[in-house]
């Protein structure tokens, strides 16, 4: 069975967290240094493990925030850092563009632009190169102003996110955690937000709302009149914090045809989950995951709606994820969690790859 990932940061591992993703996993897990498994986690992906997994198509990331009070300093805190004006994150964003042409140079994934690229890598029975990529910006600092979004597109862009984790110059996304981070907090749209929207409309290009702040969430919902879905978010009624969504944001995305992808961090399932060294790891499995989805499935009606969007090494690692997934080539273990709570092949199916496949087929150009 395909699988269609949601949300992955691929360039983000090659060129902040320097891995080889052309290694097989074994050599790339050797490679890790104590600090960089502390910091990203042991890893879970390579190409190699995504074609063994049948992983055949993936929403990939560029990333890279700006704020303008950041350092002007080589040495930052945050896992992805965080540049002190837009044109740097442009520059940096352009440099992890140019990962994906030349992996795709080389013949380990192939770059999709259209809906015909789409199915017909899908739909291929020939031993594909590698997964096919479309190309995403996780939070939208890399573009400098709204009309840059047409260059943008220009270069393969194909969807985008309007935060990350704490404000964006188009945005409130993700709060902070921190009572004493007075910047990064719930609130609106920025100014130039809805010329933005209105060239993505203009493009259809869809809205990933995965990432903001709820006063963010709901005057995008209002404002954008193109499609919408989240990537890669799990469910507030099942875990309680504010980077999921609730119910209501659930149905709002539901009620215009979108997907929701639900992650494999456990952070994002489960509330009680405690890291290292006090894990309790055990205790979040494929079954929760399973949870997530099938309660996106009674909100939809139906399992059309529902979806992987895995996020896996997304600053991250096998330490953080749900018990009895190793590598992303697990995920579809996936299909007996889901067999378990009712749901048939077709469903498992759809949940699997082909709700992804059906809404970028009817969004891509």
């Amino acid at each position: 069975m395909n699988i269609f990932d949601g949300h992955l940061d691929l360039a983000l591992n090659a060129v902040s967290f320097r891995r080889d993703l052309t290694l097989n996993l074994e050599q790339l897990r050797r490679k890790q240094t104590p600090e960089a498994i502390e910091k990203v986690g042991t890893p879970t992906i390579t190409f190699g493990e995504m074609k063994r997994g049948k992983v055949r198509a993936v929403l990939s990331t560029l990333l890279a925030r700006s704020k303008p009070w950041a350092a002007s300093s080589p040495i930052s805190t945050s896992v992805i850092g965080d540049w002190p004006t837009q044109e740097m994150a442009y520059a940096v964003a352009r440099g992890q563009l140019a990962w994906y042409e030349l992996m795709q140079q080389q013949g380990h994934l192939s770059i999709i632009t259209t809906a015909k690229q789409l199915r017909h890598h899908w739909n291929s029975k020939s031993d594909l190169p590698g997964a096919g990529v479309i190309i995403t910006l996780e939070g939208a600092d890399p573009i400098i102003n709204p009309d840059q979004l047409h260059h943008w597109h220009e270069l393969g862009l194909r969807t985008l996110m309007l935060a990350h984790f704490g404000r964006s110059h188009y945005a409130h996304g993700t709060p902070s955690e921190d009572a004493a981070n007075t910047r990064d907090t719930d609130g609106p749209l920025t100014e130039k937000t809805p010329a933005l929207l209105k060239v993505m409309a203009d493009l259809k290009m869809p809205l990933d709302l995965t990432h903001l702040s709820d006063t963010s969430f709901f005057q995008a919902v209002d404002t954008f009149r193109g499609r919408i879905y989240s990537s890669h978010t799990a469910c507030r009624a099942l875990c309680s914090i504010p980077r999921n969504h609730s119910d209501e944001q659930l149905r709002l995305i539901l009620e215009r045809g979108g997907v929701i992808g639900v992650p494999m961090f456990n952070a994002f399932l489960d509330a009680t989950y405690k890291r290292p060294p006090n894990s309790n790891r055990q205790q979040v499995t494929l079954d929760t995951v399973a949870a997530h989805l099938d309660h996106i499935c009674q909100l939809a009606g139906n399992a059309e709606q529902a979806a992987i969007g895995s996020d896996m090494d997304g600053g991250f690692g096998l330490e953080h994820s749900p018990t009895g997934l190793d590598t992303i080539a697990d995920l579809g273990k996936l299909a007996e969690a889901l067999r378990k709570r009712g749901h048939n092949d077709d469903e498992i199916r759809n949940i699997l790859g082909e709700n992804w496949l059906r809404f970028f087929c009817e969004t891509l150009p």
